[in-house]
């Protein structure tokens, strides 16, 4: 394990049966590092996020988030949590709010963020990946209003 990353994976392995979906996987995330996995279906991006949060359990190998070892059972898993921010592939979003609403709220929340420092960061990565036009848009167009006849 080496403090200066924020995630560390050594080595993971995950299995379904026969079926080897992880096959070593190694990767250093420094803090503030943003990092996108893009690949076919089928072809263990989700698995492996399950794996970053323990919400699925490696075969084998490492998952060290700030230093901790999550597939240790002392480890407050939740209290790691805290400091993680994933998107799956199948995500939710309120649909009662614009994306970036959306984007803001769990850092305002959790108190990692002002407001205003929420929005500039979000700001930022929606320019990053060229949906900042969105930024007011509700994440699904509102449903027909058919109280008008």
């Amino acid at each position: 394990m080496d403090k200066r990353y924020k995630v560390q994976v050594k080595d993971l392995h995950k299995s379904y049966g026969n079926n080897e979906v992880l096959q070593g996987i190694n990767l250093n995330v420094a803090p503030n590092e943003v990092v996108c996995m893009i690949g076919p279906s089928g072809s263990g991006k989700s698995t492996f996020l399950r794996c970053l949060n323990r919400l699925e359990v490696p075969n084998s190998g490492h998952v060290y988030v700030d230093g901790y070892d999550i597939a240790d059972p002392k480890v407050n898993i939740n209290k790691v949590r805290e400091n993680i921010g994933m998107v799956f592939q199948h995500f939710n979003l309120f649909p009662n709010m614009s994306v970036l609403e959306n984007i803001t709220l769990a850092p305002t929340q959790l108190g990692k963020a002002s407001k205003e420092e929420a929005k500039r960061d979000a700001m930022h990565y929606l320019e990053l990946v060229g949906l900042k036009s969105k930024a007011d848009v509700p994440p699904r167009p509102s449903p027909v209003d058919r109280s008008n006849g």
